[in-house]
């Protein structure tokens, strides 16, 4: 961290690799952003419907004893 300090240059260098990697890689950036967002969607929709089945049985096994 001292270094960078010392020389704002290195600081700004790496600012502007970054900006230069980022803005040539942006549109696979933005894909796998999506992709991610997707996946995660899909995936609380599936567990939702994984408690809703749990819920549903634990529902019928406890009105199967309060019957008898």
């Amino acid at each position: 961290m001292s270094l960078f300090a010392r020389y704002p240059v290195i600081t700004f260098s790496i600012g502007v690799a970054a900006g230069y990697i980022i803005h040539k890689y942006r549109k696979e950036i933005i894909q796998a952003a999506n992709d991610a967002s997707d996946k995660s969607k899909e995936f609380l929709l599936h567990q939702k419907e994984s408690l809703g089945d749990i819920l549903a049985e634990t529902q019928q096994g406890a009105d199967g004893l309060g019957d008898s």
